[in-house]
C-alpha cells in the first residue's frame, strides 16, 4: 500500500467526484419515481427537532466509534488523544465511501494513520483497529439474529425483485463468509500469513513482481503477524472491563445508525412499527455493502425504494431516502473528505 503521504490528490478527487456522481444519479432516480422533484417542498413537513435529532444521533456514533478506538489503543498502553481517534474514524469512512464495496476500504488507512502519526507499531495498529472491525462485525451479526424472524413474518409479503431478492441473499452470504475469515484471522493469524503467502508463490504473480520484491514482503508479513499476534493477546489478556465497554459502546453505535430511519419516519408522521423498520435497515445495510459502486452510491439510494416502499407511503419515501441518505452516508463523506484533504496537505513533520 502506498505511503499516506502519497496520495495521489488527482486520484482521490476523481474517485469523490465518481461517488458524488453515482450518489447524485441515485438521489434523481428516487426522485423521479416517488415525489417528481419536489423535494425542498417535502421536506418542510418533517418535524425539526426530530430532523436535528437524526443528525445528532449519527454525530454522536463518530464519537463512539472514535471512543472505542481509544479504548482498545489503552489495552496496549497506548495514549491516543481523542481527537486524533476521531479523525482516524472520519478519514476511514470517507476512504470507506469512495472506494467501491462500502463494507471495506477505510481500515487499511486506519491502520496507516494510528501508526505513522501515533508512533505505533505497524502490528499494534493492526490488531486495534482489525480487534474494532471484530467487535463491529460481532455486534452486526449478533442482530443479524432477528432476520430468521424477519424471513418467516416480511420478506413472503413483500414484492421485491429478483435482482434485489439476489443482492440481500448475497449480502448476508458474504457478511457471514467475511465474518468466518475475521475470527480465523484473529485466532490463527499464521494462517492468514502462509496464505498470503502461497498467494505471492503464483506463477504468474512472480512473472509482474521481482523476487526480492516478493521476500521482501513475506519477511515484512511475518514480522507484522509476530507483533500483530503480541498486541491481540495482550489485550485478550488485559483489563477485561474495557473489552466488555467496546463491545456495550459498539451496541450503542449500531442502535443509534438503526434508529435513525426510526426518527426520521417519525419526523415525518409515518407509523410504521419500529421493529420492522429497523428489521429492514438491517437488511439493507447487509445488502448494501456489497454493491460495487463507490460506498454503495446510486444503488444504494434505488434498493432503498424496493425495501421502504412497503413502510411508507409516496410521495414520502422519496424525500425519507434522500434525507436518510445525508445524515448518514453523504455528510461523513463531506466531514471525513475535509479531514483528509486537510491531512494529506499536512506536511510529514507536522
Amino acid at each position: 500500500m502506498k505511503n499516506y503521504n502519497e496520495i495521489n490528490k488527482k486520484s482521490l478527487l476523481k474517485e469523490t467526484i465518481f461517488a458524488l456522481i453515482a450518489g447524485v444519479l441515485g438521489i434523481v432516480l428516487v426522485s423521479f419515481f416517488t415525489h417528481n422533484w419536489n423535494f425542498i417542498a417535502l421536506i418542510k413537513s418533517f418535524s425539526l427537532p426530530l430532523l436535528i435529532l437524526s443528525f445528532l444521533m449519527m454525530v454522536a456514533n463518530w464519537f463512539i466509534e472514535a471512543y472505542v478506538i481509544l479504548i482498545i489503543a489503552s489495552m496496549l498502553d497506548y495514549k491516543v488523544p481523542f481527537r486524533q481517534c476521531l479523525k482516524i474514524f472520519l478519514i476511514g469512512g470517507f476512504f470507506t465511501r469512495i472506494t467501491p464495496f462500502e463494507g471495506g476500504g477505510g481500515e487499511p488507512f486506519q491502520v496507516l494513520l494510528l501508526s505513522r502519526e501515533n508512533h505505533i507499531k505497524a502490528g499494534d495498529s493492526t490488531a486495534i483497529i482489525a480487534i474494532k472491525t471484530f467487535i463491529g462485525s460481532f455486534v452486526r451479526i449478533s442482530v443479524f439474529l432477528l432476520l430468521p424472524v424477519w424471513l418467516i413474518i416480511a420478506k413472503p409479503s413483500w414484492v421485491l425483485s429478483i435482482t434485489v431478492n439476489i443482492l440481500i441473499n448475497t449480502g448476508i452470504t458474504l457478511s457471514i463468509i467475511l465474518f468466518s475469515f475475521l475470527i480465523v484471522g484473529l485466532v490463527r493469524p499464521d494462517l492468514a500469513s502462509k496464505l498470503f503467502e502461497k498467494i505471492l508463490q503464483v506463477k504468474w504473480l512472480k512473472k509482474i513482481i521481482p523476487e526480492n520484491k516478493i521476500k521482501s514482503a513475506i519477511e515484512g508479513l511475518k514480522k507484522l503477524m509476530e507483533d500483530f499476534t503480541l498486541a491481540k493477546n495482550k489485550i485478550f489478556k488485559s483489563d477485561p472491563s474495557k473489552i466488555y465497554l467496546a463491545f456495550v459502546w459498539s451496541f450503542i453505535s449500531w442502535g443509534l445508525v438503526l434508529f435513525t430511519p426510526v426518527i426520521l419516519m417519525r419526523g415525518l408522521g409515518v407509523t410504521s412499527p419500529w421493529p420492522e423498520i429497523i428489521i429492514t435497515a438491517i437488511i439493507f445495510y447487509i445488502a448494501s455493502a456489497y454493491i460495487p459502486t463507490p460506498g454503495g452510491s446510486g444503488a444504494a439510494e434505488i434498493e432503498m425504494l424496493a425495501l421502504f416502499a412497503r413502510l411508507i407511503p409516496q410521495p414520502l419515501i422519496g424525500v425519507f431516502i434522500i434525507t436518510w441518505r445525508l445524515v448518514s452516508h453523504y455528510f461523513l463523506l463531506l466531514i471525513g473528505g475535509i479531514a483528509t484533504l486537510r491531512n494529506v496537505r499536512k506536511k510529514p513533520n507536522q
